[in-house]
């Protein structure tokens, strides 16, 4: 088999205990607040945002591999302390405006290296030690949650599959909260050049959409050793296909530049590879170093 549990909350068909508390009443019940005024929305299909007053226990929580899948060894937030005491595998913390943000989930499943799968997974959002909403995928939806990360002024929602994209976004609308999808395109370094959404699309396709933005394709040496998955890609005309892994989820590199500036973009899959993530250095001094 490809995936080994190596660190299990929820048996199989064991119901998320989130929804349980959705349809309580009583003791779980948010207390009217100014923040009860705060309009909570998401335009993700799928992907749900509702307030909650508590997280529910795990129970027969297992933490032990949890590391390995991601886990945050240690957190530092005070929510972030809460949804762990409860036994839920924390994967991020992140600020947004007064709040914070906390990622956790209740199942990972280890994958060939130091890949996981990520079910059952969750965003709560904390004012201090208040919870104050709960963002979770719908019981049908096909969207997992994995992860958080800051993006900017707002936070990206990771799935949580074995090789994790984005699936949307949370921002700070107004003082309200809002789940959007990814927009079209992201300014980098201080708004001096654009990068577009090219997630999840083959890197024929992205490459396109790159240098449409003006960025150039830098062509690295050829590799010292034989790279022929590398040449097949570069063979289709995407010149500046480097750092090919053969094996695994063959992941390879692309690398683009616009004056000082440096976009990484990444892929994987065989045939023609699909981009998974990119990123951004500002400074030509931190230019990765052509081998």
């Amino acid at each position: 088999m490809l995936a080994s549990k190596c660190f299990s909350i929820f048996s199989v068909g064991y119901g998320l205990l989130i929804f349980i508390i959705l349809i309580s009443a009583g003791s779980f019940a948010v207390p009217a607040s100014a923040k009860d005024r705060i309009a909570l929305k998401s335009e993700v299909p799928g992907l749900k945002i509702t307030r909650l007053a508590k997280l529910p226990e795990v129970p027969d929580s297992d933490s032990s591999g949890a590391p390995s899948c991601g886990v945050l060894p240690e957190t530092k937030s005070a929510g972030g302390k809460i949804a762990s005491d409860l036994g839920w595998g924390v994967t991020g913390e992140a600020k947004l405006g007064p709040y914070e943000a906390v990622s956790f989930a209740g199942e990972f499943d280890q994958a060939t290296g130091s890949a996981c799968a990520i079910d059952q997974g969750n965003i709560a959002l904390f004012d201090g030690s208040n919870l104050l909403a709960l963002i979770y995928a719908e019981k049908n939806s096909k969207l997992t949650i994995g992860r958080i990360t800051a993006v900017t002024d707002h936070l990206r929602i990771l799935d949580g599959d074995l090789v994790q994209m984005p699936i949307g976004e949370i921002k700070l609308e107004g003082g309200d909260v809002e789940v959007k999808p990814l927009a079209a395109e992201e300014q980098v370094c201080d708004g001096k050049a654009v990068v577009p959404n090219v997630y999840g699309k083959p890197i024929t396709e992205a490459r396109q959409a790159i240098i449409a933005k003006g960025w150039e394709p830098f062509q690295s040496p050829s590799p010292s050793y034989p790279d022929p998955f590398g040449d097949s890609i570069r063979k289709m005309g995407v010149v500046e296909t480097t750092d090919c892994a053969g094996t695994g989820f063959a992941y390879c590199s692309y690398f683009y530049r616009k004056g000082d500036m440096e976009l990484d973009v990444s892929s994987f899959g065989d045939g023609t590879p699909t981009v998974s993530d990119y990123d951004t250095v500002c400074e030509r001094s931190k230019w990765h170093k052509a081998q």
